[in-house]
C-alpha cells in the first residue's frame, strides 16, 4: 500500500511540543537510524522528542548520535505526538502497541508494502530503499538543517537495509541520497567498520555453530540455518550477534529463499528472518507466520520449536517457488 500525506504529517510535526519517536523490535540499522535521526531533527527544532524501542539498541549501532539515549519503555499519553518509524505493521512496536490504539496523534512513516496506513497521518512508499531514505527527503522539504549526526543516522539507515547495496531496493535514488549524506558529513568509514568489518571471536564461534546447522531443500533452492538459546547463552551473546547470518544460506549459489530461525526467550516462541534471490515473495511467507516485510526481505514469530517451524517454513516456502 502506498500512501504519501506528507502535508499532514509535516503539519503534526510541528503542532506538539513532546514527541516520542518509535520503531519496530528486534531492531536493525535502519530502525535505529532513521529514528533517531527523526529525534535529532524534532530537537533541533525545538521539541523535546525521546527515542524509544521495546528492546532496545543493539550492541553494534550503540555509537551512533543518540543511541545511548534509547529508552525501551515509555508511557504514550505522556507525549503530545507519536513517531512510528520503520513499522510494517503496529504490532510490530511491541508491548506498546495497546496503548499507540488510544493516542490521538500518531505519525507513521515506513516503506514496507505490508503497512496499512494506521497512523492519523502516513507517509507510506514500498519503492523506497529504506524509511531513512524517506526521512531525509521529508527533512528537505521541512528545512531541517542535515547535521554530521543526522546524516550519518540516516546513512546507516538507508546502508543497511540495502545490505550495502547489493539488494534489489538500491535504486538511483538511495544511491544519489547516499552521495548527498556523505556531502552533509555522514561517517561512511565507522558505519562499515562498526557494522560489517568489527566482529568478536564470541561472534565468530557463534557463527561456526550456526553454520553447522545448514540445510539445503527443494534441490537446492532452499537454504537455512538455525540457533538456539543455548548457542547464545554459551557464548554470552544476545541475538544482533546474529545480524547478518542469513546473508551467508543466500549466498550459496543456486539458492532462490534462504531463512534463519533463533529460539526465543520465550518457551516455544521462533523467530525468522528471510531471504530471496529472484522474485519468490518472502513477505508472503512471512504474513503466513503472522510476519510480514518486503518481497525479498522478511520476518516473522511463529509458535513451536525449531525443528517444527522449520519443517512448516521450509514446506511455506517450496509452495511459493513452485506458485
Amino acid at each position: 500500500m502506498t500512501i504519501d500525506q506528507r502535508d499532514r504529517v509535516l503539519e503534526l510535526l510541528d503542532s506538539g511540543s513532546t514527541y516520542l519517536v518509535v520503531t519496530h523490535e528486534n531492531p536493525d540499522g535502519d530502525a535505529i537510524g532513521s529514528a533517531l535521526a527523526m529525534t535529532l531533527a524534532l530537537r533541533g527544532r525545538g521539541k523535546q522528542a525521546t527515542t524509544c524501542d521495546v528492546h532496545g539498541c543493539p550492541q553494534y549501532l550503540r555509537w551512533l548520535a543518540g543511541a545511548t539515549e534509547i529508552v525501551s519503555e515509555a508511557t504514550l499519553a505522556d507525549y503530545d505526538v507519536v513517531v512510528v518509524i520503520d513499522c510494517g505493521e503496529a504490532a510490530r512496536m511491541g508491548k506498546l502497541v495497546e496503548q499507540l490504539r488510544n493516542h490521538p496523534c500518531v505519525i507513521n512513516i515506513d516503506h514496507h508494502g505490508t503497512n496499512d496506513g494506521f497512523g492519523h497521518a502516513n507517509i507510506v512508499l514500498p519503492k523506497a530503499s529504506s524509511s531513512s531514505e524517506i526521512l531525509f527527503t521529508l527533512f528537505r522539504q521541512w528545512g531541517v538543517t542535515i547535521t554530521p549526526d543526522i546524516a550519518t543516522n540516516l546513512y546507516v539507515g538507508l546502508y543497511t537495509d540495502t545490505n550495502m547495496f547489493k539488494n534489489m531496493n538500491s535504486t538511483p535514488e538511495a544511491y544519489r541520497a547516499c552521495g548527498d549524506l556523505v556531502a552533509a558529513g555522514a561517517d561512511f568509514h565507522t558505519a562499515a567498520k562498526r557494522i560489517y568489518i568489527d566482529t568478536s571471536a564470541a561472534r565468530l564461534r557463534l557463527l561456526a555453530r550456526v553454520l553447522s546447522t545448514l540445510r539445503l531443500d527443494a534441490d537446492g533452492r532452499i537454504a537455512g540455518m538455525i540457533c538456539t538459546g543455548e548457542d547464545l547463552n554459551e557464548l554470552g551473546l544476545t541475538p544482533d550477534a546474529l545480524e547478518t547470518f542469513v546473508e551467508y544460506p543466500r549466498a550459496i549459489v543456486g539458492v532462490e529463499a534462504a531463512y534463519l530461525l533463533r529460539e526465543l526467550k520465550e518457551k516455544g516462541q521462533v523467530k525468522g528472518s528471510l531471504r530471496s534471490t529472484n522474485n519468490a515473495d518472502v513477505a508472503a511467507v512471512a504474513q503466513q507466520f503472522t510476519g510480514g516485510g518486503h518481497t525479498r526481505a522478511a520476518g516473522f514469530r511463529a509458535t513451536g520449536t525449531l525443528a517444527e517451524v522449520r519443517e512448516r517454513l521450509v514446506a511455506a516456502l517450496h509452495a511459493a517457488l513452485e506458485g
